[in-house]
């Protein structure tokens, strides 16, 4: 085995390793909160979490992805000019997240909203003066300093939100534990590399490369935000807010898939793409096996998290969230092919085609547009949830069309890959229904019955 394999398999074994520990952490407070609190808390918290998120994207114009992307993005005076702006954003976002409080809270009827968001702001002050040390870890692949890093700061996450939920079971345990994680996660940062290399600067040469590269990821970021979000946002709005909760809860175990992979192309793949120096022709062979290993790996672990994901939902939450394990099973199904888009993406981003993404994007947020108020209006809420399973395909097809007009194209591996995944669920399902491990499909079909009607 060469040194290059070598380390990209302990890279890998990083990523996946933290990765895993993170999400097992902040699966473990869930699990905790979901006892101590009311599903309409996490309904009303998908609602501040979503404008929150959808807040910090529609402003982005890609400040990590310009460090890691740009020749001299490891530099100080460049990291530094994007710091800058990064705390200029962040101010702007404050002061916007105390004009839009109220009428936030008038739109979803709900009084709390005026109450929390302008306290909520204060995150977006501290994400603002949050060093770019993590991007400069990135662009050196410092794969295992991130990765520490992060497990910690789930530590300290599960920590706060745990203590003050059994202090204060109400809705303010989990905004005083966003705001509090946030600021460890701040300060922390500074640490990562010499905090002494801070510096607030402007350099205009930077500025341009900066908006350049960014003028794409910017667009690309208010469709993503809008295609990964308008369920949450048409939701919160059409059912009650105990329905969001555990909608909420079953999108988190959903979304760890997807996150996952995306974290594997934005730490590993999109770094090793952008500094591949040869010719564009090279590229594809140079990476096709390690992504058909990579991509049969998650299709047998998905496939498998899949047949089992109704029994996880039943195992670690009370009555009050069996529908979860009715929706679980569909969304999960569906991060198929938000694997297969978020590795498209990466590829795009590292040959520096960042509009691809933005128009992947687009397409997956039309047909939830049109998709999913008409099935919920129609059909009801379980045709809605299939809507949104398959919506990630849109967004693959878009960029397979874009891959292939690159010369990167995987269309058959990834046809093959498609058919090993569904035969993959069908063969585990009907072995452990056998086995009398999860519910044969009418007792499954009950679980959704709350919201089935």
């Amino acid at each position: 085995m060469t040194l290059i394999s070598r380390q990209m398999i302990s890279q890998i074994g990083w990523v996946t390793g933290s990765y895993g520990a993170a999400q097992a952490l902040r699966l473990f407070t869930n699990v905790v909160l979901a006892r101590l609190l009311a599903p309409q808390l996490f309904g009303i918290m998908v609602i501040v979490n979503t404008f929150r998120t959808g807040v910090e994207l529609l402003s982005d114009i890609g400040i990590g992805q310009n460090i890691v992307s740009n020749r001299n993005g490891a530099e100080p005076d460049f990291f530094n000019t994007a710091w800058t702006i990064q705390i200029i954003r962040g101010l702007l976002l404050f002061a916007l997240a105390l004009l839009v409080a109220n009428p936030l809270a008038q739109f979803y009827d709900s009084s709390e909203l005026s109450e929390i968001v302008p306290i909520i702001a204060a995150v977006f002050l501290l994400t603002g003066f949050q060093s770019p040390s993590r991007y400069v870890l990135q662009k050196r692949q410092a794969v295992k300093t991130i990765a520490i890093f992060d497990m910690s700061m789930a530590a300290a996450s599960a920590i706060v939100h745990i203590a003050l939920a059994l202090y204060s079971p109400t809705i303010w345990a989990l905004v005083a534990g966003l705001i509090i994680a946030t600021g460890i996660s701040t300060t922390t940062s500074f640490f990562l590399i010499d905090f002494r290399m801070h510096r607030i600067t402007i350099n205009r040469d930077h500025i341009k490369a900066i908006i350049s590269f960014g003028k794409w990821v910017f667009a690309s970021s208010i469709v993503f935000f809008l295609a990964m979000n308008f369920d949450r946002l048409y939701f919160a709005k059409e059912v009650p807010f105990a329905i969001l909760g555990i909608y909420g809860i079953a999108r988190t175990f959903s979304d760890m898939i997807g996150a996952l992979v995306q974290r594997v192309g934005n730490m590993l793949i999109f770094p090793k793409v952008a500094a591949f120096a040869k010719d564009r022709s090279e590229l594809r062979p140079a990476i096709a096996g390690l992504r058909l290993k990579a991509l049969t790996a998650a299709a047998c672990g998905l496939s498998l998290v899949v047949a089992l994901s109704d029994l996880i939902i039943l195992l670690l939450y009370d009555d009050r969230y069996i529908a979860a394990a009715f929706m679980l099973p569909i969304l999960m199904a569906g991060a198929w092919f938000s694997i297969l888009s978020t590795m498209g993406e990466a590829f795009m981003l590292g040959i520096g085609k960042s509009v691809h993404s933005a128009q992947a994007n687009f397409g997956k947020l039309l047909w939830l547009v049109t998709g999913v108020p008409l099935a919920l209006i129609y059909s009801g809420f379980a045709a809605a949830l299939c809507v949104i399973a398959v919506a990630d395909l849109f967004r693959y097809l878009s960029l397979a069309v874009s891959q292939w007009k690159e010369g990167l194209s995987f269309l058959k591996q990834d046809i093959a890959l498609l058919g090993l995944f569904v035969l993959l669920v069908i063969v585990w399902r009907l072995i452990f229904t056998q086995l009398g491990i999860v519910a044969d499909f009418d007792a499954w079909m009950a679980y959704g019955s709350i919201v089935n009607g």
